[in-house]
């Protein structure tokens, strides 16, 4: 009886062990994460990070005659209207810092008052300068006047007396011309020189009026309707706004952009570059709203690389226009750009996590019942997230993203 008893109890405990065998194994070989062998088109995609961008804007600028007026120095924005704002044609933006203008203006009017003086001085000068000189030929007429009396009181005198009269006054009469025509040229010296003085005050005027008109054009209006943005100053690694400054070469202080037509800009490294061409499809999403999900196609592709700040690797700027626009889109958004390549059809296709690498041999763990091989494959083309799968797997096989520790010491099911 007893031994009956207990051939049931081994009866019955036999299948319960059997079975939480086979329940532990499996959820053994299941604990690491695993994704199934699809078939399906397979999309050879660039990824890239980029930023939203108008393709039409105005750009609010400081007044373009900075250089014409001399100014060289950086000027100092003292206000600027909040960014995001949306303002009207002729509404106010931005005051810029008159100081260098103002200062400008002073040197200025110090150096016209100089030149008033100068034309005081001059005519003057020109006056005490013209009246010596008519006072001398005033004095050399009655000194010819007198020669010309001894000359007239000589003719009873010897031919020798005579002959002298007569070189006297001829002396004198030449001298009288000659102070004549030193007059004529000490007046054209004096009509010069007033000339000239009275050029520069002219001159100093219409500076002086430039600048003034200059620094009125210091309160800067919008040119059309728009959203007021502010845009990337370079040099300070930041945006322009109040406290920034612009600069007779880069007089640029905010932009409009027309919101209506959109673009992301992107730039590519050159390992990838060769691979975008213009109106390739573009699938692209937001930082900020992760569900929203836009189209584009590529507009435009650099054909000279340049170097971006932070980065040593050359970059080529690649536009890629959106098909459709919404209002939540603003200029500056971060976005994220996949770039259709190629697509290819009817392709086994696996996570490039689930590719595991001995050597040369590429192999991934495969789900075998409750089991787990390591089987070699050969791979085709991939991207930045999946693999193609030219032999070694089919549709439906189950392979793992994680190493498995139960098979990290098998060896590889070569393929034949």
């Amino acid at each position: 009886m007893f031994k009956n008893r207990r051939w049931l109890w081994l009866a019955l405990v036999i299948p319960i062990v059997v079975i939480l065998y086979f329940f532990l194994a499996n959820k053994t070989a299941d604990s690491s994460i695993s994704a199934k062998v699809r078939k399906g088109s397979f999309r050879d995609v660039v990824n890239n990070s980029g930023e939203l961008q108008a393709e039409n804007t105005v750009y609010i600028s400081a007044p373009a005659d900075l250089q014409s007026n001399q100014i060289y120095e950086e000027i100092k924005i003292q206000d600027m209207a909040p960014e995001g704002s949306h303002v009207k044609q002729g509404e106010y933006i931005a005051t810029l810092d008159p100081a260098i203008v103002n200062k400008k203006i002073g040197d200025m009017q110090l150096a016209l008052e100089k030149a008033n003086s100068l034309i005081i001085q001059t005519s003057l000068d020109t006056a005490l300068t013209l009246r010596d000189a008519r006072d001398q030929m005033a004095n050399l007429q009655f000194q010819m006047e007198q020669k010309k009396l001894a000359l007239d009181l000589s003719k009873y005198e010897p031919p020798a007396t005579i002959r002298q009269a007569e070189i006297d006054l001829e002396k004198s009469q030449r001298d009288l011309v000659q102070m004549k025509e030193n007059y004529k040229i000490k007046q054209q010296q004096a009509a010069s020189k007033i000339f000239a003085a009275n050029r520069d005050v002219q001159v100093l005027h219409t500076d002086i009026g430039k600048l003034e008109d200059l620094r009125n054009r210091f309160v800067i209006k919008a040119p059309t309707n728009g959203l007021l943005v502010y845009i990337n100053d370079w040099a300070s690694g930041g945006k322009k706004k109040s406290g920034s400054v612009v600069r007779s070469w880069d007089p640029r202080v905010a932009m409009l952009p027309d919101l209506s037509s959109m673009l992301s800009k992107v730039f590519i490294n050159e390992v990838d570059i060769s691979k975008i061409h213009k109106d390739q499809k573009v699938t692209m999403g937001l930082d900020a709203f992760p569900e929203v999900k836009m189209e584009g196609v590529v507009k435009t592709v650099a054909n000279i690389g340049e170097t971006r700040p932070g980065a040593t690797a050359k970059v080529f700027e690649v536009n890629i226009k959106l098909n459709k626009v919404d209002s939540i889109l603003k200029p500056g958004m971060t976005t994220s750009n996949n770039i259709l390549i190629n697509e290819i059809p009817n392709k086994l296709i696996i996570p490039l996590e689930a590719v595991f690498a001995e050597g040369k041999t590429s192999f991934v763990y495969l789900k075998k019942g409750n089991n787990i091989d390591k089987q070699e494959v050969k791979l085709g083309k991939s991207n930045d997230e999946e693999v193609i799968v030219e032999k070694g797997l089919a549709e439906g096989d189950v392979v793992y993203l994680s190493l498995p520790e139960k098979a990290k010491d098998r060896k590889i099911t070569m393929l034949k």
